[in-house]
Order: C-alpha cells, then structure tokens, then sequence
C-alpha cells in the first residue's frame, strides 16, 4: 500500500472522526475538496459507498463502518513500519499520542517534552490531558498511543509501572486534624468531605471500597483545583495524590494515612509495549531514565 492509499484512509478517518468534511481538512492540512476527492477515489476503489453525506455534516455507511477500525489498524501499522524504516537508517522520526493525567502533564512532561525535544527533534509529541475515564476510552478507540496514569485491579491493559505516588489526607491550614502525624482512613467518614467524582479519580474510590470506608462526601467536584480551593477554604478535608498537591504545600495542610495508601503512575496501553511503535519505544525509556532521575 503506498502513500496516497494511505492518505486516502486518514482522509475518511477524519471525515468520520470530526463529522465533516471541512473539519477533516483543516485536521489534515488540505482543502476540502482534495479530501472529498480522496474519500471519492477510495468509494470508487471499493465499490461502494463509505459516507452519508447531508447538509448537517457526514457520517459513516454501515459497510463505513465495518471497514473503520480495519482502516484506522492499517494507517498505525503503516506509520510504525515507516518509523521502523527510518530507525533502520538511523533516523529517529515519528509522533507519539500520549494521555496522561492532569498531575503528570502539569509536573512531569513540560521538562520532560524539553529535553526529550532537544535530543529528538524529529519525533512530534501530541499529548492530551484527561481523567481515568477519557484515557481508558482514548485506548480504546485508538486515539492515543499509550496512557501514563494509573490503572484498577479490573483493567486488562499492560502496564508498565513507574513511580509509586502517596494518598495523603488534604486539611484546611487551621484544621484540627493538623495536629495528628498521620491520619486513619475511616476519619473521612466523620469529616466533612470533598471527594472527585468515581470517573476522575478511581484512585481515591479504589482506596475507600478497599477499606470498607464511606466518606461523609460534602461536595462532589470533578476538577482537582476547584477541591483544592475548597479544601484552602475549610469546607472539608479530601484525599489526592502528592504529586497532585506538590505546588500547594503552602496554602494546605498534607497528611499520610495510618496505613500508607499509594497509587502506581505508569504506562498503560492498549497492545504489549514491545508491540508500540518505534517513536513511542524511544520516549518510554527517555521517561523511565528522566523519573529514576528526579
């Protein structure tokens, strides 16, 4: 299959991604009737129709869409064989499409994307920023190469382990509870709570369910800053990640659990690891090296 053929697939790909044509060629960096053309020649090539088309945008034909997640596996396999060509001749090129959660894309990947940049500077990073529930439905759908968060006992994606990140109880500076070392995890069904919803931070629920714990749940937040200023503001105590409230430490008050509670970050992605494309295989062990580093 050579170029244009592929060219062809990314242009349908597009077009049922954003549901117009339009929008698929701004997304591809063409005109939009160079890719009602292609979408054209591909239908002509197979004889028969992939798209609805409307006034109110486009979408795909049954046979549109048995023939999708085909399309979309040979577009990444085509992309990694042209990765692995260039690698071959000593060229490290690509785009990696990573996930990863708010703490991760705010803490670890500015520096991270820098220096990998500099000692890469022909392999693209697309990062995207999302809760547990938008990564796991990212993987799935293939839209991205491979997560960095966490993942539960019921997941069956591989995962690569690379750091261990404490759950710590998070207090109001004047809160009575500063006065304790550490904090037993059934307190939070007493305290007043300010809890993420179940989709955000599975983490948090994970942790609660294990000990058999009902949090007295006050407010229920999606956004990790909004339960942080409300935490600053004495409406209630809450449990995140360290590296989550890292930047706050003057402005709240940081406690462990009595029986240490922890979340693993790491690599999670839809097929083996070894099975990622080159570009991507390159940036893994950049970031393991960076982390075991920091």
């Amino acid at each position: 299959m050579n170029s244009l053929s592929i060219l062809k697939l990314k242009a349908y790909i597009a077009a049922v991604k954003y549901g117009s044509l339009t929008r698929a060629a701004e997304a591809l960096d063409y005109t939009q009737p160079s890719i009602s053309h292609m979408i054209h020649s591909l239908e002509e090539d197979y004889g028969f129709a992939l798209l609805i088309r409307s006034k109110n945008g486009v979408q795909p034909t049954d046979n549109g869409s048995q023939l999708l997640p085909i399309m979309e596996d040979i577009v990444v396999r085509y992309e990694h064989l042209s990765e692995a060509v260039y690698a071959i001749h000593g060229l490290d090129v690509g785009t990696v499409r990573i996930g990863a959660y708010a703490s991760v894309c705010v803490h670890w990947m500015p520096e991270v994307l820098k220096l990998f940049h500099e000692k890469y500077p022909k392999i693209a990073i697309q990062l995207f920023e999302g809760n547990s529930r938008e990564i796991h439905e990212w993987l799935d759908a293939g839209s991205i190469d491979f997560a960095i968060g966490t993942i539960q006992p019921t997941d069956t994606y591989p995962f690569l382990p690379l750091k261990d990140d404490r759950m710590l109880a998070i207090l109001p500076k004047d809160h009575p509870l500063t006065q304790l070392e550490k904090i037993d995890i059934h307190t939070f069904e007493k305290e007043l709570c300010i809890m993420p919803y179940d989709d955000t931070h599975k983490d948090a629920q994970a942790i609660f369910k294990a000990a058999r714990v009902h949090p007295n749940v006050t407010y229920q937040i999606r956004g990790d800053e909004a339960i942080i200023a409300m935490v600053k503001r004495g409406l209630g105590i809450t449990l995140l990640s360290e590296l989550l409230v890292q930047d706050h430490r003057d402005d709240i008050e940081c406690r462990p659990i009595s029986d240490e509670c922890v979340r693993t970050i790491g690599v999670a992605s839809k097929t083996e690891i070894k099975s990622l494309s080159p570009a991507s295989r390159t940036f893994i062990p950049f970031l393991q090296e960076w982390i075991q580093k920091n």
